[in-house]
């Protein structure tokens, strides 16, 4: 009898202990774990059909030595022979395409990610800029969307409010531009608009007007890299995707969808406004296209889903075909993961160290609607680990690497089927 009470004593202290452990380590973050998502399948036989044999990034991505450290993106001007790099010690590159030589160019807020150029001007880039996780970054310096005047260095906010929202809805919704509401910068105020918290890739219209970007979640902390992981396990419909409009002020665009990134506009045709984007929704493993106006204003298709990694960002090489980095590559746990929900809850409270990772990335191309793969090459991560974007010059591609301590400036040549 004294064992059995014993033994009782033992097994409630260590319930007592669970249940302190499991108050003790909740998530920061509130974590909103989808119930209501598609299982992951296996790559479709498209995709698997077009898949290299071979790592064609180990075998032919070559690294030109420089102090660049990890970077996030890649604008190309080839016609003045420089690249724009935005990179992960908190400063946007100069790159010299001919030479490969490297410079700090400027200092920015935070740190940046997705850029684009300004399609009137060259001189001009327009740049996200976001926390990275495990920086401290110096007090007052802001989220959100900036602008850069190459020639002079200045860098000047162009965004740091959105209108204020509400809970994401349980489902995805796309917001038609018709009878669309904006909210100017100048009219927004405590009431009626919040700090954005994470702006991540942008995308900019023809006629530099208008700018698209994601904000995968708004949590107060939110963050680039590991500050993302309990988001991914738990593709929490947390993101959203704003337009900010120079001349009418800002809107949401799309929400209820899991970690949108990338962001490329379709122009209209013959110079006409844009009527649809295409979105990478990273952690639901997905490429759709959000309808805006048009006889599909306020839907959204998928173009891809179950793919083989993460998509993060998005671009277009002079043949109009699509690429798309794959950041890390889809294992068998994460899909198992992913389709097992009851386990999420532990994991988002283990520390990120413990939780399996995958080191491989790769890369995609797809037809320029999006709808038909063209190429697909996974990477053992030693050559240029997480391929957060791959940017499509005339004869090579440049693949960007996420992680900080890299160093130099990649570029690698089509693959023989797409040359």
């Amino acid at each position: 009898m004294r064992i059995k009470k014993i033994l009782l004593s033992v097994l409630a202290l260590l319930l007592l202990a669970f249940v302190a452990w499991w108050v003790r380590t909740a998530p920061g973050i509130p974590v909103q774990v989808a119930d209501d998502q598609y299982p992951l399948m296996p790559p479709s036989a498209a995709v698997q059909k077009v898949r290299s044999t071979q790592d064609d990034v180990a075998l032919t991505a070559k690294t030109t030595p420089g102090d660049l450290p990890g970077y996030d993106d890649v604008v190309l001007q080839e016609a003045q022979g420089r690249a724009w790099v935005t990179a992960m010690d908190g400063y946007l590159w100069r790159v010299d395409l001919a030479s490969g030589k490297q410079e700090r160019w400027v200092k920015t807020p935070l740190i940046p990610s997705g850029t684009r150029a300004d399609p009137g001007n060259p001189d001009v880039l327009y740049f996200c800029a976001s926390r990275l996780y495990g920086v401290v970054h110096p007090a007052g310096e802001q989220p959100g969307l900036y602008k850069l005047h190459i020639p002079s260095r200045k860098i000047e906010a162009v965004a740091l409010q959105v209108p204020a929202t509400t809970e994401p809805p349980a489902h995805e919704r796309v917001a038609a531009e018709q009878g669309a509401v904006y909210l100017a910068q100048a009219a927004m105020t405590a009431a009626n608009s919040r700090p954005i918290a994470f702006c991540n890739d942008l995308d900019i219209s023809a006629d530099g007007r208008r700018v698209y970007f994601s904000e995968p979640y708004a949590s107060a902390d939110a963050s680039m890299g590991g500050g993302a992981f309990n988001e991914a396990i738990a593709r929490s419909r947390n993101s959203r995707l704003w337009l900010i409009d120079l001349d009418r002020g800002a809107r949401l665009v799309a929400q209820g969808f899991a970690f949108m990134d990338g962001v490329l506009i379709e122009p209209g045709a013959n110079g006409a406004k844009e009527d649809t984007l295409l979105v990478t929704e990273t952690t639901n493993f997905r490429l759709l296209r959000l309808h805006l106006a048009g006889a599909k204003a306020g839907s959204h298709e998928v173009l891809q889903d179950s793919l083989p990694g993460l998509p993060d960002g998005l671009d277009r090489d002079p043949q109009g075909r699509l690429w798309i980095g794959l950041i890390k590559e889809r294992s068998a746990v994460s899909t198992w993961v992913h389709n097992n929900n009851w386990i999420k809850p532990l994991l988002v409270r283990l520390p990120h160290s413990m939780l399996p990772v995958p080191t491989r990335t790769g890369l995609m191309a797809f037809s320029p609607d999006g709808r038909t793969p063209l190429y697909l090459s996974m990477h053992d991560g030693n050559t240029v680990s997480d391929i957060s974007v791959v940017s499509a010059g005339r004869n090579a591609l440049y693949p960007a690497r996420f992680k900080v301590d890299s160093r130099g400036f990649v570029a690698m040549p089509y693959p023989e089927t797409l040359r």
